[in-house]
């Protein structure tokens, strides 16, 4: 497994938290994965300009090998676009381009359960990506509308543990994609509304292991007696936008 990771030298740290936290907490990810769960980590260069770059998965889509770069809803972090372009560019990705109008931040919004891709939405401008996304990587993309009360991306509510399975929140989806999750995803295990606010659903799975949050022990329970290995982290630096494990990662090969 190959991952992209940004440092995060320009994070801004909450109210009552420092900078060193915020470094901790990133280091911790990064040398488990690359100590002791032998993922292949590249680093992307932080920019003082943009502090967003450390919630990598939100940089876009790795296919083969294309890259396709987010359209991110936040005006102030649509220019970090030309920082994950300019990475992949230079290592030779094709670089298909969205259409204007399109809304689309990467692994948050799109996931890979078995061989169906699924992608969450809120808006006309993001279903306007799915479809481009489709007729880009040539295979159904598959849309489901998020909850209301659910204000994270998809990927904090559907966790694809790479068997076929899955997590997931179900109040988290509106009734026709929760149908449209239960005829495609052949297990799906529900979890706990607190422990999905915990970002148990933002697990990063690497092989038989999985990198979860601390404050998840259901989930931590059912991995394990379904036979993985699970490695608890804290990340709460980054969780007011969302951010558990997976969040802090872009994955381009594995």
């Amino acid at each position: 497994m190959k991952v992209l990771m940004c440092p995060p030298l320009y994070y801004e740290p909450a109210e009552g938290e420092d900078a060193s936290t915020v470094m901790a907490e990133w280091r911790g990810l990064y040398r488990l994965l690359r100590d002791e769960l032998d993922v292949e980590v590249d680093l992307l260069e932080p920019r003082p300009d943009m502090p967003g770059l450390v919630l990598a998965a939100s940089g876009g889509f790795v296919w083969n090998d294309s890259f396709i770069a987010s359209r991110l809803r936040e005006d102030s972090r649509r220019p970090e676009a030309e920082a994950w372009e300019n990475f992949f560019l230079v290592r030779g990705y094709a670089m298909p381009a969205l259409p204007e109008g399109c809304r689309f931040e990467g692994e948050r919004d799109l996931v890979a359960v078995g061989g169906t891709m699924f992608a969450g939405y809120r808006s006309e401008d993001d279903l306007a990506a799915h479809e481009a996304v489709s007729g880009i990587f040539g295979c159904e993309v598959r849309s489901l509308g998020l909850s209301d009360a659910w204000d994270w991306p998809l990927d904090t509510c559907l966790c694809p543990l790479g068997d076929g399975s899955a997590l997931f929140l179900p109040d988290a989806f509106d009734p026709a994609a929760r149908k449209d999750l239960q005829d495609n995803v052949p297990r799906l295990d529900p979890v706990d509304t607190d422990e999905a606010r915990h970002l148990g659903c933002n697990a990063l799975v690497a092989g038989r292991n999985v990198v979860l949050p601390e404050g998840c022990p259901g989930i931590a329970a059912h991995l394990e007696k379904t036979g993985f290995q699970v490695h608890h982290l804290p990340v709460g630096a980054y969780a007011r936008h969302g951010a558990g494990p997976k969040a802090l990662v872009l994955k381009i090969a594995g």
